[in-house]
């Protein structure tokens, strides 16, 4: 699942359309998540930025809320494992995702750390943090990493080791996003 909202304030501009080799970002981020998923699917933005077939575009059901919002509505309508990620990853490793849903342990969410940092936007969430990311929206707390401090004190968090994920990705480059024009800049001429 990619998540395509938010304000692209930084960018000045919508990150999911950012072109790279005359596509948009987006395109190129789904096209790397199909190799290991055969369910395709983009929460927020606009429908209209789908244009890959078989991709489903849900709208997010709490627009400018957040990062925990649009992932409460993929869970709320997917009811089933989802791999996270955001719209300005272009290095997303779909292989590395794959394995985060099939080696939880029933948790609520499945998260890589690196370099001393939660990923939880390059992370397998669950329909059972549904209740936890809830709860925590409906008292004002939009911040997904003091949602997981709390899903770690409820026991509901598995975090993965830096070791594991330089099995699949040596660099952590799979963490890269992208959310400056300069940062963008810097990745379309190291890309090339």
């Amino acid at each position: 699942m990619v998540l395509a909202g938010g304000g692209s304030r930084r960018m000045g501009r919508d990150k999911a359309l950012l072109d790279w080799q005359g596509r948009p970002l987006l395109e190129h981020i789904l096209n790397r998540l199909r190799a290991s998923f055969e369910q395709l699917v983009v929460v927020g933005g606009r429908p209209e930025w789908v244009t890959l077939q078989g991709v489903l575009w849900i709208p997010d059901e709490k627009p400018g809320v957040g990062v925990a919002a649009a992932i409460l509505t993929a869970l709320h309508r997917l009811q089933q494992p989802c791999f996270v990620c955001a719209c300005d990853m272009p290095f997303v490793h779909a292989e590395f995702g794959r394995w985060l849903i099939e080696n939880a342990s029933g948790v609520a969410v499945h998260v890589p750390r690196w370099q001393d940092r939660a990923q939880p936007l390059h992370a397998a969430w669950f329909p059972k943090a549904i209740p936890a990311l809830e709860a925590s929206l409906q008292t004002g707390e939009r911040t997904v990493w003091r949602i997981l401090q709390r899903m770690e004190e409820a026991g509901t968090l598995q975090w993965v080791d830096e070791e594991i994920v330089r099995r699949f990705d040596p660099e952590g480059k799979c963490f890269v996003n992208l959310n400056t024009p300069q940062e963008w800049q810097a990745w379309q001429n190291s890309a090339i």
